[in-house]
């Protein structure tokens, strides 16, 4: 079974027009801190939580998660997985927006 492989072009004809040593760090590892990040998660989740459904039972409908894990996240005890984010990525258009308001409110 062959395996799809990355293949990288470099065109070294043309010259960069941009000077990488003037630019600015634009890392995100440098923008967020993750312990910070992974500590204000559960809250996070809560807020978004209660914006978009009325009660943990919806949420634990959606996200097909027991009535207690989604309790948990309601009252910010635990964040969700990674499978859980994804989901709400991509079934809510808003949910970016909301996160991204709510680390700028944090910082």
């Amino acid at each position: 079974m062959n395996r799809p492989r990355l293949t990288l072009i470099v065109n070294n004809e043309l010259p960069c027009s941009d000077d990488a040593r003037g630019a600015g760090q634009k890392s995100w590892s440098n923008k967020f801190d993750p312990y910070a990040l992974k500590v204000s998660a559960p809250v996070l989740w809560s807020s978004y939580f209660k914006s978009r459904f009325n009660s943990p039972r919806e949420v634990a409908l959606f996200c097909d998660v027991s009535f207690q894990t989604a309790l948990n996240w309601w009252g910010a005890v635990t964040a969700p997985a990674s499978h859980i984010a994804l989901l709400v990525m991509l079934t809510d258009p808003g949910a970016p927006e909301f996160f991204g308001q709510s680390m700028e409110v944090a910082a």
